[in-house]
């Protein structure tokens, strides 16, 4: 038994060590790091993901749910801070107010007084009045001239206004800004007014003298809103704006000591003497985007967002790339929001950068990912199950999407150190982003996908009912290196796309502030700010700390002034510029004397505090919310998930394996000895006990059996000596050994005609049903071909039957030929070797055609190497003849040879071919990505699969057209493939499926174990070693004495030998499956749906000397006889839809190999050139 996994592919020519070695050290130091199918991070992704997968409704409900809780306090919270911030973020302009050093004077000097009450009850009538009378004390008429000293009494005896609010002339270099506009600055007004929110609230849209509009923003402090009108507030905020630098800076401060001289008992000033003596300077900017952002970003999004579409439109899901598309909005527009919302609760300021820039960071972490984990889960095989594919594939690129997620934090973290303030706190934007994208990813987006692989499960067999269409689009073509770079082909890897993407926009958004105040971004300078420790100011530069409890501080105050205050000023103060310097002074606080909460510190909310008011106030629209928000979830899963079918019993598949075994009930008594299919999953058993049992699938119930005595019926069917079932399911036909054939309807089960037709003594070499196109009826017939040469068509329908004798010599193998126009052939080898093609028309004159283009040999039973075996490909157009260790392919229509294949000694009956999606090469000939031939060595018990692809690259295609017209449209044919051969011994009987793979039962050569079942350790399967295929091919060219197996050689190889059975395992069979890319797969053969398997499978296998016969059965599965038992095993999920090729037929993979990335997932072999 041999132990070796070694990976083998040969190319047919000579050996490249050069390429090898280039091959080796691009993978070394271009693909990703893969992990061990048993690393414990990959295991968890992988149980991460089967278990998303197989709950993914309950996964998207979650994640529903969390996504309006994230995205409800910013868009329908409307009195939230997150909603407030998301309105402030600019939509069109760079703003930004930055601490600055002294080095030049001010543009403006922004003096302030806060006049408070109550705590957060600023708006009363006794505030008011009391702010009046500051604003008059301090402002009264106006400050006079522009400059020029005053005096003290200048100064302090100027004018009092009582009535109506100071309009400042032409060429004042000041201006006030005052909650008291809103009544006009009139003492009566406040007196009369009844409602002053109200009043509040409806002008809170009109300007100022200074063109300033009234926001509560800008006159208030400390706010609260109801949706966008004010509550509440903690204070009135009374505004000096000052460009003169001089005589209104005096005549404040003479004013200010006056006003706290003579300050009412009620009310008490800080500082109490008036004089506020601590300032900043700030360097408040607005600069609008300019054509170019306009330009680079609308650009940039419409190349992203038409390359998605275009991906997504490559999909095999021919409807739900548009349900993909969705869901990938869906979870970025979530991202980006909920980003919005955990910023504003972390005292994260956004409103500097505009609105445009944000979308750009979901866009450089999640395609990435999502495109990562399509192409693994499109690679992975599709005989697979949904749940067993994305846990494969997320258990395969999970690391990379969290060390990708884990080097972009580094990354932000390291921008974050040499941007700017508002810059770094768009890094922190950045880092939730990723992390919200990353989670959303690994389970919204994970468990949509797994309802869209369903989907594509559903599709695969609908791309597979005309494989012979070719479309020109696909045509194989040179590929360039923009189309390579376009398709992901690259030996570069992609996987710092996104590090590079948006360490491309930090350094954009932060050009545009570095770009307007002097400072230069040098790798240096970069550097510099790296390993630097961020400064922080000196004590005695911070504002003062307050004297009172303050809802809000003048420095927060002034932080979350907003874009549109700002472009305001820059109107009053230095109109069309893009900064200005202003000197900002600590204000002077009015307060309340035993003002309620002024004395105390107020603590702030909780979380805990902000659940309990968010449910107390907004629990019923939010649920409401995601009521309708898991209605359209609903909506899309079901439009996913929709087929055209009409519905039907779920079929309990949730738990459904891999690769599982069910045992048909035994209704027969001795050994079954001959099986029929059809690909709507119907069965027919004949036994030995003279019964024929049918197996009708039923959609929901399972198989429903009859049994069938045709021994004891009138006419006789017994002994039967073949039988067959139509593609359709509705008709089986029996045959006896003395010609009389019974056609039974499964579909009214009764038997319509018994016709009788010359069998001559022989049993048929092929019996079976096909169609022949006819004016009058449907044209299903029985073809009938015997070795005497002989050819029999009976018309199902009416019993009518025609004979003739096709060739004089005897006949050692035929088929059935389906064209895609609906014709069908008959290709048959007689006994000196030559290969007749008849066409099976209703006119036809039943004259063969002789293919000239293969040589028979020399005369009969002279030329052991004469063509024994013929196989058609129909989906490939092509003829495969078999030599005795040659496969000879011919295109059918052409009649021209392709190409030789060198095999081994193939036991007759055996062959089997299996291929990727057909393509159209550029000289019209068809295409694939991969082919794969597999046969039972005649001489031993081996079977042996070789495989052929030019390279890794999946666009590669294989030419099948003659050979001379490659070279003509610098097309590549099999003579430049890469051959990798798999073997695997035992085989026992196998037989192909159309999902690329092949099952098989064979006896255990050991007890299995789940280490070898999972490994293929000791299993019997190996790929061979280049050395052992050169002696193993050297031997069979040179032909020397008795003709040599191609693995006899491949033992003397390897120097192996088989270790006797372990005599506890002499009773114990087991299924085992190798898909076409080499990954083999044992379990031991006991039925799934056993109640007691150890017990029940000693039972059925104690007294089964070998299986068979087998043939396939639907898509996924074959059906063995075991005994007198019928066992059928099958690959992931099987659907009998009746859409699939026969059993003469080649099995066509649906999946398009050639569109997607291609991993080797063999171990860790190496190719050879």
């Amino acid at each position: 038994m041999r132990t070796s996994r070694a990976q083998n592919d040969r190319p047919l020519g000579p050996l490249n060590l050069d390429g090898l070695f280039l091959t080796c050290a691009q993978s070394r130091t271009t693909e990703p790091p893969r992990l061990s199918p048993s690393h414990p991070i990959r295991r968890t992704f992988q149980a991460h993901g089967t278990a998303t997968a197989r709950h993914w409704l309950l996964s998207i409900l979650l994640t529903v749910i969390v996504s309006v809780l994230l995205c409800y306090p910013a868009i329908f919270q409307t009195d939230s801070t997150a909603a407030a911030g998301l309105r402030n973020v600019p939509k069109h302009v760079w703003t930004s107010t930055t601490e600055v050093a002294v080095d030049r004077p001010a543009d403006v000097e922004v003096r302030q007084v806060w006049v408070h009450g109550d705590y957060m009850n600023a708006i009363d009538r006794r505030v008011l009045r009391e702010a009046l009378h500051v604003q008059n004390v301090l402002i009264g008429n106006g400050f006079g001239e522009a400059s020029g000293a005053k005096t003290d009494q200048q100064a302090l005896s100027a004018p009092q206004q009582t009535d109506g609010c100071l309009t400042t002339r032409p060429g004042d270099k000041w201006g006030v800004h005052s909650p008291l506009l809103y009544w006009d600055c009139s003492p009566d007004a406040i007196e009369d007014d009844k409602d002053f929110l109200a009043t509040i609230n409806s002008r809170s849209a009109g300007h100022s003298d200074l063109n300033l509009t009234l926001r509560p923003s800008t006159v208030f402090a400390g706010k609260v809103f109801s949706g966008k009108k004010l509550q509440s507030a903690d204070a009135l905020v009374i505004t000096l704006f000052d460009q003169t630098n001089s005589s209104v800076a005096y005549a404040w401060e003479m004013r200010s000591r006056k006003l706290a001289e003579e300050l009412s008992p009620q009310w008490t000033m800080f500082p109490e003497n008036g004089q506020v003596l601590r300032s900043r300077f700030y360097e408040f900017r607005f600069k609008p985007m300019t054509l170019n952002d306009d330009i680079l970003l609308a650009a940039s999004y419409l190349f992203t967002a038409a390359y998605v579409i275009w991906r997504m439109m490559q999909l095999r899901a021919i409807k739900s790339w548009f349900g993909l598309l969705i869901t990938i909005g869906a979870k970025m527009t979530v991202c980006v929001i909920g980003s919005f919302t955990i910023c504003t609760f972390l005292g994260i300021n956004l409103a500097r950068i505009p609105r445009p820039w944000f979308p750009g960071v979901v866009f450089c972490f999640g395609l990435g990912n999502i495109f990562r984990l399509i192409n693994v889960v499109l690679e992975t095989p599709p005989e697979m199950p949904p749940v067993q594919r994305i846990g494969t594939a997320i258990g395969e690129v999970g690391h990379l999407s969290l060390a990708v997620a884990g080097q972009n934090l580094v990354l932000i973290w390291l921008c974050s150190r040499f941007v700017s303030p508002w810059v770094a706190d768009f890094c922190v934007f950045a880092a939730v982003t990723l992390v919200l994208d990353f989670v959303f990813h690994l389970t919204f987006f994970l468990a949509v996908l797994s309802v869209d692989v369903q989907r594509m499960e559903l599709q695969d067999s609908l791309e597979r009912v005309d494989l012979t269409q070719a479309s020109k689009s696909n045509k194989q073509e040179r590929q360039s290196w923009l189309a390579s770079l376009r398709h992901g082909t690259m030996p570069i890897s992609t996987r710092f796309a996104g590090s590079a993407a948006i360490f491309s926009i930090i350094l954009a958004i932060n050009w545009h502030f570095f770009d307007s105040s002097g400072r230069k971004l040098t790798p240096r300078a970069m550097f510099d700010r790296i390993v630097a420790k961020r400064a922080q100011p000196p004590d005695e530069d911070l504002w003062s700390p307050p004297p009172i409890n303050q809802a809000r501080t003048p420095a927060d105050w002034l932080r979350i002034q907003d874009h549109n205050t700002a472009r305001e000023l820059f109107g009053f103060i230095k109109p069309n510029a893009h900064s200005f310097i202003a000197r900002v002074y600590d204000p002077l606080l009015v307060v309340l004397n035993g003002a309620e909460g002024r004395d105390t510190t107020h603590k702030p909310s909780t979380i805990t505090e902000h659940l309990r008011n968010f449910t107390r106030e907004h629990a019923f629209p939010a649920a409401l919310i995601v009521v309708f928000m898991i209605a359209g979830v609903t909506l899309l899963m079901n439009y996913l998930l929709w087929t055209g079918l009409p519905d039907a019993q779920d079929e309990e598949e949730e738990e459904e394996s891999l690769f599982s075994v069910q045992t048909l009930p035994t209704p027969q008594t001795l050994d079954i000895v001959r099986l029929a299919s059809s690909p709507k999953g119907h069965l027919v058993s004949i036994s030995l006990d003279r019964s024929t049992s049918l197996w009708l699938h039923e959609r929901g119930r399972g198989y429903v059996n009859r049994i069938l005595q045709t021994a004891s019926m009138k006419p006789k069917l017994w002994p039967l000596v073949a039988c067959a079932v139509d593609d359709y399911g509705n008709l089986l036909a029996l045959c006896t050994d003395g010609g009389q054939i019974g056609l039974w309807s499964l579909g009214t089960a009764r038997f319509l005609l018994f016709p009788t037709v010359e069998l001559r003594g022989h049993a048929p070499i092929l019996f079976s049903f096909t169609q022949i196109p006819s004016g009058d009826h449907d044209g299903v017939s029985i073809v009938v071909v015997t070795p005497d040469g002989y050819l029999t068509i009976v018309a199902a329908r009416t019993g009518i039957h025609q004979t003739k004798r096709i060739t004089s010599t005897s006949i050692v193998d035929a088929t059935i030929y389906s064209c895609a126009k609906g014709d069908n052939s008959l290709i048959y080898v007689t006994k000196p070797g030559e290969v007749h093609i008849l066409s099976l028309k209703e006119d036809s004159d039943w004259t063969s055609e002789v293919v000239a283009g293969l040589d028979p040999g020399p005369p009969p039973d002279s030329n052991p190497y004469k063509i024994k075996c013929i196989y058609g490909a129909s989906s490939l157009g092509l003829i495969f003849a078999l030599r005795a260790e040659d496969a000879e392919i011919f295109d059918f229509n052409s009649r021209a040879l392709v190409y030789t294949l060198r095999v081994g000694h193939v036991k007759p009956h055996t062959f089997r071919v299996m291929h990727s999606a057909r393509r159209s090469c550029a000289c019209g000939a068809p295409a694939i990505h991969s082919l794969a031939v597999a046969y039972t060595e005649q001489d031993s018990n081996h079977m042996i699969l070789q495989r052929y692809t030019l390279d890794g690259v999946p666009t590669s295609q294989i030419c099948l057209g003659k050979p001379t017209d490659n070279d003509l449209h610098n097309c590549k044919g099999i003579e430049h493939a890469i051959e990798s051969v798999h073997c695997v011994e035992p085989a026992g009987v196998w037989e192909s499926t159309n999902s690329s793979s092949i099952v098989g039962i064979r006896r255990c050569m050991q007890s299995p174990t789940p280490s070898s079942s999972a490994s293929g350790v000791d299993s019997g399967y190996f790929a061979a070693e280049p050395t052992a295929l050169a002696s193993a091919l050297k031997l069979r060219a040179a032909k020397e004495g008795k003709a040599n197996s191609l693995f006899a050689s491949l033992d003397s190889a390897f120097g192996t030998r088989h270790p006797p059975a372990s005599p506890m395992d002499t009773d114990s069979w087991e299924a085992w499956t190798l898909t076409s890319s080499g990954e083999f797969r044992c379990r031991p053969l006991i039925s799934d749906n056993d109640d007691d398997p150890d017990l029940l499978g000693i039972e059925e296998q104690l007294f089964v000397a070998a299986p068979g016969p087998i043939t396939r059965l639907g898509k996924r599965s074959v059906a063995v006889g075991f005994g007198n038992t019928v066992k059928i095993i099958t690959l992931g999920k099987e659907s009998f839809d009746g859409i699939t090729s026969t059993s003469t037929e080649d099995g066509a993979l649906g999946a398009r190999i050639g569109s997607h990335k291609w991993r080797a997932r063999r171990g860790t072999g190496r190719k050879t050139q």
